[in-house]
């Protein structure tokens, strides 16, 4: 008697993390709500938040601040405009290095909360 077997994993289905919709083993986004499915998933990160790092914050605000490069970095694209227009006064470098000195005596956890952004999914 032939025995022909398929994969183990094409007959498992599992649930998704989000939606709860049956989905196969191997689905990396689910077709209902979109949401990732795998590593990221089971570890209960979302892989639509984009997490900035901090310490890339300090340097951008100590070494290019006059430009407002660390502004730009956290998507404070008005802000950072500001600080290049006013580059030529130098002002933007010292209030860059407030703003990093500012976010060194941030926690991580205060840090990615208030600058940790939910991106949307675009269908």
């Amino acid at each position: 008697m032939p025995q022909n077997h398929a994969p183990f994993s094409q007959y498992i289905d599992v649930q998704c993390s989000q939606c709860s919709e049956r989905i196969g083993f191997n689905v990396a986004i689910c077709p209902q709500c979109h949401a990732g499915q795998g590593l990221e998933a089971l570890a209960g990160i979302d892989p639509n938040v984009h997490i900035k790092n901090q310490t890339l914050t300090i340097w951008f605000g100590l070494l290019f601040g006059v430009f407002g490069l660390h502004q730009f970095y956290l998507g404070h694209y008005v802000k950072g405009s500001m600080y290049l227009v006013f580059c030529w006064t130098l002002v933007p470098m010292i209030v860059g290095w407030v703003d990093a000195a500012r976010t060194l005596s941030m926690s991580s956890f205060k840090f990615n909360q208030r600058y940790s952004r939910h991106v949307a999914l675009i269908n």
